[in-house]
């Protein structure tokens, strides 16, 4: 009997020995996964020691950005949502760096990840030290500091993560002179999925903001506070975003002007499709209250809704417009002609609701607002482009338009009160039980309003 107690207890012993070696072997084995997966997609991953010991691993990486086109492949196969645009570009920039430990229990199933960048490319510091010397040497400072710090906790079993995001308040100083002022405060998130292609994402931020200082005693400022984004990418083409302000404040001044915004409970909600290379979203915003002033004016709304949804938008001719955008300036006629691309293709866009239940203009008290309602269907022409360099007025030909434009009748009485150029407008107007409406059509490039031809 004793023997066997003696065997039994030597086989529990080597079991509960093995543990960590075996529970190393099993995340190991995930993470030696992941970093192969980046290495095939263009990233060079350099791995070490951060003090192990037998019942923790602990390791050093570091990302650097070798194979642009190989890494932009690997983007283009995730959602759009789920890897925001400038990814790519920041890492041409920066050598991200990751210290991730986790036990070597086999039960525990759990990996702290701190990722911060650790350096800019040999590329990018030239640049920087030839746009801006001072600017450049803050940066370095900040990234020894490891001031854009993401740390998280990951469930390998679960699948589930959280974490927070270092606050940052932090006085930066241009060569120009110029000045600004970093706030990020208490920010955190958690989220389902794998850390490369997650499911969901939820954050929170309480407070986010930035002061410029300008030369000249000029100054911007712009704060947010309790901001929440919620994120859900049941697909690689379908994604739905929901994002939340408590209060959000603006303010420009310069020796001729100052200019306020405030704004209070500011939501959001949009969800994407893309199906057969077709883009279908729907959006609606609403903001609480909203007042601006300046020294001329001012102006006060209460309950400001935007519902629309736009359907069979061509994707590949968005993308074009997209990286048009980015690389020209609005105007440019690069830009313009990958616009025209979009409405080539056709598309419908319903706006469900543009309404406003109160304003205020200048000194007017306030008013019941608007309502209105527009749906646009552009109708697919493979010789659009060609049909607007001879002439720009081809594209109404192409576009057709249902609007119903409704206001209440002492907002209306003010616009005409104040505006030199309703009164055209005010000759096809129709009183409707407290609203003054106008009912657009507009169809193989003729208008009529109040079904009068115009």
């Amino acid at each position: 009997m004793s023997k066997k107690i003696w065997i039994i207890g030597a086989i529990i012993t080597a079991v509960v020995l093995a543990l960590p070696m075996v529970g190393n072997i099993s995340v190991a084995k995930m993470t030696n996964k992941r970093i192969a997966m980046l290495e095939n997609n263009g990233i060079a991953v350099t791995s070490s020691d951060n003090g192990s010991n037998y019942m923790s691993t602990k390791s050093h990486y570091e990302f650097k950005l070798e194979d642009a086109a190989a890494f932009k492949a690997y983007l283009d196969s995730l959602s759009k949502a789920q890897v925001p645009a400038y990814m790519s570009s920041m890492l041409d920039d920066v050598v991200m760096a990751a210290d991730v430990e986790y036990s070597n229990v086999l039960l525990n199933s759990d990996i702290s990840l701190d990722l911060y960048p650790v350096a800019f490319t040999d590329e990018a510091s030239k640049r920087m030290q030839s746009e801006d010397a001072l600017l450049y040497d803050q940066m370095m400072q900040m990234l020894r500091d490891r001031a854009f710090l993401y740390h998280m906790d990951y469930d390998v079993a679960g699948s589930t993560f959280k974490g927070y995001i270092k606050d940052i308040d932090k006085e930066i100083v241009f060569q120009d002179g110029k000045k600004a002022k970093i706030v990020f405060e208490s920010a955190t998130f958690d989220g389902h999925g794998t850390l490369v292609e997650p499911t969901s994402v939820d954050l929170h931020v309480k407070n986010a903001a930035v002061d410029f200082r300008l030369p000249e005693d000029a100054s911007m400022v712009l704060k947010l506070s309790e901001l929440e984004s919620k994120s859900h990418f049941s697909a690689k083409n379908s994604f739905d975003l929901d994002y939340k302000t408590k209060h959000l404040y603006f303010k420009f001044k310069d020796v001729l002007s100052t200019m306020e915004i405030k704004a209070e409970n500011m939501t959001s909600a949009s969800s994407s499709i893309t199906v057969d290379g077709k883009l279908n979203t729907k959006v609606r915003a609403e903001v609480e209250a909203f007042d601006m002033n300046d020294a001329n004016s001012s102006v006060k709304l209460k309950k400001l809704v935007f519902a629309m949804d736009a359907n069979g938008i061509d994707e590949a001719a968005y993308e074009a417009f997209q990286k048009a955008s980015e690389q020209a300036s609005a105007g440019s006629q690069y830009t313009m002609l990958a616009a025209v691309g979009v409405l080539a293709k056709g598309f419908t866009l319903n706006v469900d609701t543009l309404s406003v239940k109160q304003l205020s203009i200048r000194d007017s008290g306030m008013m019941d607002g608007f309502n209105h309602k527009i749906k646009i269907e552009v109708k697919k022409d493979d010789n659009l482009v060609q049909k607007i360099q001879v002439s720009p007025l081809a594209l109404m030909q192409n576009i057709n338009i249902d609007a119903d434009l409704r206001f209440k009748e002492k907002f209306y009485a003010y616009l005409k009160a104040h505006s030199g150029n309703l009164a055209m407008a005010d000759s096809f107007a129709k009183k409707d039980q407290g609203d003054v409406r106008f009912e657009i059509l507009v169809k193989d490039g003729k208008i009529t309003v109040n079904g009068i031809a115009l």
